[in-house]
């Protein structure tokens, strides 16, 4: 009897694996083992593989009727959905291979899965958002693939770069002593460090440090330290205004002066490759401003060429000063016309730029003369003699005149614009007076001439 039960025990087992080897071969149709499982968040249940195809068409021409932005508050990028090639049979067939059971393993629990669909990323918006150097374009393209393969989000945050590691290398260091005339400098500081700007980005003083409640000398003093290490870069300057006089900080040609209300800013351009950061910093009694890298793929060389600008002689007179009496009101101070170059060397190759050319006006010297005359001075004789040697005779001159063969000027202080660059003016005789029309002196009376205002003395 137990050898006959033994053939229909294994007959038995044998039609048993057979049903379920066969349940286990339904690749595309979804009954209750997968009734869970989805694609691209779509249930799929109950669907033949044209059914499928249909519901997930669907979904995709909803879901690519609105544009994808990718966005991070700065920088955007617009994404055209309808360039992505979505590939349904190889998304199906991945589907119907993952949720089937092999007929051997009947014992495991029904499987489900959540797949996205399978496609293919358009080289557009690979270009596009490696053009953003401040996104991971790797990292954020997979995201938007990511999204679309599952038909989600619409606004996509793109994957930061690392900015830890911009502080590589220093490309760039000014440190001063903070004048004494400032106040605030600490919290203009406060705005700047940190500032961060990409490839492409503009830096503005103004901008970033607003209505800082330091006064102008302390936003003049931490704008010309940005602007001196900016000057060892390749960056672009934009907006720059110098000072009016030369101060006390760096060397002439090396400053930027801040005028909020008239809006002269500090501006330059980010024209590198690479993300910088600039970082300020009180340490003491002084300033540091440094600007990080990456790395410094460009040497910088800065130049300034100074030419000295003599001051002029400027006599007042005085009825209050005794007969021959001089006083000094104001001693000369030479101005300086300067020049600064910038040579940018990469990979043999050599670029020159003049960046900026800054005139600062000299100090005139000032001297108060005595108006009065001394008992031996003699009112000129005009009259056309002569003394005995037949000589004309001995001259004083007049106060508020200027002896011709002196280089001396008797006008009063203002009548021209001290802080003009001399080779800007029109080129004036008289001190910035008009010359009198030449075709007139001959018809002058003997002893005759033309003051500085312009009227005829005629003694």
């Amino acid at each position: 009897m137990p050898l006959k039960i033994k053939p229909i025990i294994f007959v038995a087992i044998i039609v048993i694996l057979i049903f379920l080897g066969i349940q286990g071969l339904r690749t595309v149709s979804a009954d209750e083992s997968d009734a869970k499982s989805t694609i691209a968040g779509l249930k799929v249940a109950g669907l033949d593989e044209t059914e499928m195809k249909e519901a997930l068409q669907q979904a995709i021409d909803t879901w690519v009727a609105e544009p994808i932005t990718v966005t991070d508050g700065v920088n955007e990028i617009l994404v055209d959905p309808s360039q992505f090639v979505f590939d349904l049979q190889g998304t199906i067939e991945q589907y119907a291979t993952t949720v089937d059971k092999p007929w051997f393993a009947f014992w495991e629990s029904d499987r489900v899965v959540h797949l996205p669909l399978q496609l293919n990323v358009p080289e557009e918006l690979q270009n596009s958002i490696a053009t953003v150097p401040s996104w991971n374009a790797e990292a954020t393209l997979n995201s938007v693939a990511t999204q679309a393969s599952f038909l989600k989000e619409h606004e996509i945050s793109p994957v930061l770069n690392d900015l830890t590691q911009i502080d590589n290398e220093r490309i760039a260091l000014s440190v001063e002593e903070i004048p004494t005339d400032t106040t605030g400098v600490s919290n203009v500081v406060d705005l700047l460090n940190g500032t961060i700007l990409y490839p492409g980005d503009t830096f503005s003083f103004i901008s970033i440090v607003g209505e800082s409640s330091a006064n102008n000398e302390a936003k003049n003093f931490v704008a010309s330290l940005v602007y001196d290490v900016v000057l060892n870069t390749e960056f672009q300057i934009v907006e720059r205004h110098s000072h009016e006089k030369i101060p006390t900080y760096l060397e002439p040609g090396i400053n930027a002066r801040i005028n909020t209300q008239y809006n002269e800013d500090l501006q330059f351009l980010n024209s590198s490759m690479s993300p910088v950061q600039i970082n300020a910093t009180v340490e003491g009694s002084t300033l540091k401003v440094e600007l990080f890298a990456n790395e410094k793929t460009k040497e910088v060389l800065v130049q300034t060429s100074n030419e000295e600008i003599s001051p002029r002689i400027i006599n007042r007179y005085s009825e209050d000063l005794s007969p021959g009496q001089q006083q000094l009101v104001q001693e000369g101070e030479n101005g300086v016309r300067v020049v600064v170059t910038r040579i940018i060397s990469e990979n043999g190759s050599t670029i020159e730029e003049q960046i900026s050319r800054d005139y600062y006006a000299p100090t005139n010297r000032i001297v108060m003369i005595s108006a009065r005359q001394s008992e031996e001075t003699t009112t000129p004789n005009t009259t056309g003699t002569t003394d005995e040697n037949g000589n004309p005779p001995e001259t004083t001159e007049t106060p508020g005149t200027t002896n011709p063969n002196t280089d001396v000027d008797t006008i009063p202080e203002g009548s021209q614009n001290q802080n003009q660059d001399p080779d800007t003016q029109i080129d004036l005789d008289n001190n910035g007076l008009p010359d009198m029309p030449e075709e007139n002196d001959e018809e002058l009376p003997e002893g005759s001439y033309y003051d500085k205002g312009g009227n005829l003395i005629i003694p």
